[in-house]
């Protein structure tokens, strides 16, 4: 049995990551739910994932603790809680790890067929992902269900009581558990993300030679013609009302500029920010569960049991993930950023309008047109400007 001041700061730092684990993942259901710009079928990958995360921190993580509590990690709870822990952690768990290769694999679609993939890209699409992933994890821990139920009635026959609660440890089982739960999923999410960064290098190449400029004056003409000189000479209208019917032209041209190049500048920076976040998230799962899988198989395989202190770690660590995830929305994510400092502060009836500010921001910027105004027939006139901010 660990010291008092010893289990006091466990429980102490297993309560902390229990709260922002909830917390953080229930930030970013409400966020899709309330804001109506992340209500795309993208996100729901992310609730999806939001949904598992929140799940290990509401069930896995307080069981976990208390047989981290105990000595020797005996399980002092009923041994049907230990099948309901055992089942719910491997299901969520693979269901955070799936959804983490299905997100990759929707960025890397979205990126390298942009065109036909933004019409694909629906809501039936993207429910059909997430029921793959629920059926991988599925998969993984109802089965099992089989080998537990096998091990314990070999302890029964052997006179023996199980006293911790570990997944099956059958050789059979956790090569095909690890393989779907674990490696299968960041063998492709580590493809993806090099496809992804190779089709982003090629894109970036393409802008420079292109220019963001020659790609606005192709685009956007000046609609409205100016006359010829014939007309202008027989034309009876003043001066003045020659630069007034001029003046709409202008301010299209340049308002149609600062647009084509804001949104283009904001479509580049949005899958920039999306790479790095799913960079950041795919790189920080790989180092939470990495050790964890290596471990498992090697018990596995070489029929160790899985009691250590450093087993105990590589667990956690594991479960770490699940609230890391969305402080890595709120760090990289503009999207997110946003409706989590304004949840925070609980300002829940202005989210819309700080989001629709934010959101015409990020396209458009600041607009400003300078407008002045000409002398009347007296010769008096005053010279002002006005500031156009949306």
């Amino acid at each position: 049995m660990a010291e008092p001041a010893q289990t006091i700061a466990i429980v102490v730092l297993v309560v902390i990551m229990i709260v922002c684990t909830m917390a953080g993942n229930a930030m970013v259901c409400l966020a899709v739910l309330l804001v109506r710009t992340l209500k795309q079928p993208p996100n729901f990958l992310l609730v999806s994932l939001a949904v598992a995360d929140f799940f290990v921190g509401c069930i896995v993580m307080p069981l976990g603790l208390t047989q981290l509590l105990t000595e020797n990690n005996k399980w002092i709870l009923p041994s049907f809680l230990c099948g309901v822990y055992t089942v719910l952690d491997l299901a969520l768990c693979t269901a955070s790890i799936v959804n983490l290769c299905m997100i990759s694999v929707d960025r890397y679609l979205a990126i390298s067929r942009p065109l036909r993939y933004s019409a694909q890209r629906t809501t039936k699409r993207i429910l059909y992902y997430i029921a793959m992933v629920w059926i991988a994890a599925a998969i993984v821990s109802l089965s099992s269900i089989t080998f537990l139920y096998s091990a314990r009635t070999k302890s029964d026959e052997a006179n023996k009581t199980s006293e911790t609660c570990d997944v099956p440890q059958n050789p059979a089982y956790q090569v095909g558990a690890t393989i779907i739960a674990f490696y299968a999923p960041t063998l492709i999410m580590v493809i993806v993300y090099v496809k992804i960064w190779r089709v982003s290098r090629r894109l970036a190449q393409q802008d420079k030679v292109l220019g963001v400029e020659s790609y606005v004056n192709k685009a956007i003409p000046d609609r409205i013609p100016i006359p010829d000189k014939r007309e202008s000479q027989t034309s009876q209208t003043s001066e003045g009302e020659r630069k007034l019917l001029h003046r709409p032209s202008f301010m299209l041209h340049n308002l149609k500029f600062h647009h084509a190049r804001n949104s283009t500048e904001h479509s580049q920076r949005s899958e920039n920010k999306a790479q790095k976040t799913l960079g950041v998230m795919m790189g920080i799962y790989i180092v939470c569960w990495l050790p964890f899988f290596i471990r498992a198989l090697y018990c596995a395989l070489f029929e160790v049991e899985p009691n250590t202190t450093f087993d105990v770690v590589v667990l956690w660590l594991g479960y770490s993930n699940s609230m890391l995830n969305p402080m890595i929305y709120c760090k990289y994510n503009k999207e997110f950023r946003v409706p989590f400092r304004e949840m925070l502060c609980c300002r829940f009836s202005t989210l819309q309008n700080v989001m629709r500010h934010e959101e015409f921001n990020n396209k458009f910027g600041d607009i400003k047109c300078v407008r002045r105004t000409e002398s009347n027939a007296n010769g008096n006139g005053n010279a002002g400007e006005v500031m156009m901010t949306m």
